[in-house]
Order: structure tokens, then C-alpha cells, then sequence
């Protein structure tokens, strides 16, 4: 009996916690595009559009779509702030800081802002 509780004590404690980091957020969605002149339009999509911080990365889903974002790198600001980025191959750009999420390419965007816990905001 005692080894089956040592061995329990073993398994949970070499189990994963990474789903307890994530934290629900929810956030202004805007969409932007740059046309060939170079004028941008933006589109307010949402006011409460949920991402998923996971710490080293994020999720969100513009257009319906889940997308997760590359693992972040940490990059230090000249204020002594930090933002968080990841590139993919395809030119795809993330960014993480403050209160506020991205995803954009040369053309389009998604930014999520003014972000909230979602337990917070009910």
C-alpha cells in the first residue's frame, strides 16, 4: 500500500503544470491592411476577443482561425521594459508586450489590445 501511494506521489509530481500557466485573456481586436500606396485601413473586429497567453507563446483566432504563435524570444527595451517575438520563415511577425498581442505580415494585421483576465472582466 505505501508504495502504490509513493509511487502516485511520484507520478503527479513529475506531471506537467504547463496548462495551469496559461492565462484567458480578452482583448480589443483590430484588423489593419496596407494597400500597394501605402494607406492603411483599420477595422475595429471585436471587444472581446479571447487569446490564450501560455507564457512563452500565445493563441488567438482571427477569421475563426486558430492560430498559436512561434515560442517568443525576450527582447529588452531601452526603457527597461521587455517585448516579446517570434518570426516564422514566411515573414509572419508576433510580438508580445505590455497588454497587447501581434500578428502581422508585410500587408495585414491583428492586433489584440487593452487585453484583460477574462475572470476579470466577468
Amino acid at each position: 500500500m505505501l508504495k502504490k501511494s509513493i509511487l502516485s506521489i511520484v507520478l503527479i509530481l513529475s506531471a506537467p503544470f504547463t496548462a495551469s500557466a496559461a492565462q484567458v485573456l480578452l482583448c480589443t481586436e483590430t484588423h489593419s491592411t496596407e494597400a500597394a500606396g501605402g494607406d492603411v485601413q483599420s477595422e475595429h473586429i471585436a471587444n472581446n476577443a479571447q487569446v490564450i497567453d501560455n507564457g512563452n507563446s500565445f493563441t488567438f483566432s482571427p477569421n475563426g482561425a486558430s492560430v498559436t504563435s512561434p515560442m517568443l524570444k525576450g527582447i529588452k527595451t531601452p526603457d527597461g521594459g521587455q517585448i516579446f517575438s517570434a518570426r516564422t520563415l514566411d515573414g509572419m511577425v508576433f510580438a508580445k508586450f505590455s497588454d497587447s498581442y501581434v500578428m502581422r505580415n508585410t500587408k495585414e494585421g491583428y492586433v489584440y489590445s487593452d487585453c484583460k483576465p477574462a475572470s476579470a472582466a466577468q
